[in-house]
């Protein structure tokens, strides 16, 4: 199978081929060109409106009704699709760091929402002019793109996931924010406040329904990044152990063959095998 970063699909067919409701651990961006009916996305149900732009992020169900009588002359909607994973912003911040607020910004979103104004008018200029153009030819705008939809203070909330259990919720919230800011210690306190725990029930809480602690739970993103960067990188080790939150090398070091049950280097190392 093809490994690509990101999807783009432009497809024009009839309202009856619509896929039902479903969902996946993409981000979707979604530009209705031509069409007109009825969508659900997670908890809400809404008309659809010609030249809307949505995205939403992994896992949340939806779909499209799309109504026979908003058709073009051949009796066809069109609907340009993006569709790039998490992974995919995961490893643009760690080539390159200046985009690791990018990804945090993204990354943070847990709700469906239609663009307006301004980031509306950008997003629809570079969707159309990734059209008819090779893959490649299309990163430059796939850049762009991820930055435009980074601006969500004109947006409209229009469905948030509610197949979440509240437990599943509160860890899916703690996921988010800790991969937004594990370069930097985080502290108990404040991730029990955004959490909207107390700090005793938090701790309760990660144990119970983590099975492990704060500390554990971060050093395990941490040694995922470090993994990734050994893989796709050629910086050195002890800058790897630095640029993913940790202080101490020789820590890193231990941490690292206790969850992959070899040292960095030889991690490094099997890259090429």
């Amino acid at each position: 199978m093809k490994v690509v970063a990101f999807t783009f699909d432009d497809v024009k067919i009839s309202p009856d081929r619509q896929i039902g409701i479903h969902f996946h651990r993409q981000w979707e961006l979604s530009y209705v060109m031509c069409g007109g009916g009825v969508r659900t996305i997670g908890d809400m149900t809404e008309t659809i409106t010609e030249g809307e732009i949505i995205l939403i992020p992994p896992n949340i169900p939806h779909e499209w009704h799309f109504d026979h009588m908003k058709t073009d002359s051949d009796g066809n909607i069109n609907n340009i699709s993006v569709f790039f994973g998490t992974e995919t912003l995961e490893k643009l911040s760690m080539v390159i760091p200046e985009f690791t607020e990018v990804f945090n910004r993204i990354s943070a979103l847990t709700v469906a929402v239609r663009y307006s104004g301004r980031t509306y008018r950008k997003i629809l200029e570079l969707l159309l002019a990734m059209r008819d153009k090779p893959a490649h030819l299309r990163l430059p705008q796939m850049i762009e793109l991820l930055l435009a939809i980074t601006d969500t203070n004109s947006c409209k909330q229009v469905g948030r996931n509610t197949n979440l259990s509240r437990i599943e919720q509160r860890l899916e919230n703690v996921r988010v924010y800790c991969r937004c800011n594990y370069i930097r210690n985080i502290s108990l306190g404040e991730i029990s406040k955004e959490i909207g725990m107390n700090k005793s029930s938090f701790c309760t809480f990660m144990r119970r329904h983590a099975g492990m602690s704060l500390t554990e739970f971060v050093n395990g993103i941490r040694l995922e990044k470090a993994k990734e960067m050994l893989y796709n990188t050629d910086i050195a080790i002890a800058s790897v152990a630095y640029d993913v939150g940790f202080s101490n090398v020789t820590y890193f070091n231990r941490l690292f063959r206790k969850k992959y049950n070899c040292n960095p280097k030889m991690m490094r190392e099997s890259r090429g095998q």
